[in-house]
C-alpha cells in the first residue's frame, strides 16, 4: 500500500494560509527556507555535466553541455524537462536550488 501525502489547499476564505508546494518540497528535501528554487535541469549520469543549450528542432547530439550548474538551462514545467531528458541517453532530471554561495541539485525522481 502506498500512502500519498496531501498538500494543503490554497488559501480559502477565512482559513489559515496554506503552504506553497515549493516550501513543502524544501521541507521534504531539507533545503533551508532562504534557498531560491531555480527550476528543473538535466544532468548527465555521473554528475559531471548539465544541459546548457538545447534546440528542440535539432538532434540531441548537437545540444551543448556545461560543467557548471550555474550555466545549466532551467526548465519550469515537469513535462517539458521530462521530454528533453528522455532524448538524452544517460541523463536525469534534477531540481536546482540557489543557496546563495552555491547551487545545489537534487534528483527529481
Amino acid at each position: 500500500m502506498v500512502r500519498k501525502e496531501k498538500l494543503p489547499r490554497e488559501e480559502e476564505q477565512g482559513e489559515e494560509p496554506s503552504i506553497r508546494p515549493v516550501d513543502w518540497l524544501k521541507m521534504k528535501l531539507g533545503v533551508p527556507a532562504h534557498a531560491v528554487y531555480l527550476g528543473f535541469g538535466v544532468q548527465k549520469s555521473g554528475g559531471d555535466f548539465f544541459l546548457g543549450d538545447c534546440d528542440l528542432t535539432q538532434k540531441s547530439e548537437h545540444w551543448l553541455w556545461c560543467a557548471s550548474v550555474e550555466d545549466a538551462h532551467r526548465f519550469v514545467g515537469w513535462r517539458e524537462v521530462l521530454a528533453v531528458a528522455e532524448r538524452c541517453v544517460g541523463a536525469e532530471v534534477v531540481l536546482m536550488f540557489d543557496y546563495g554561495e552555491e547551487v545545489w541539485v537534487f534528483s527529481a525522481r
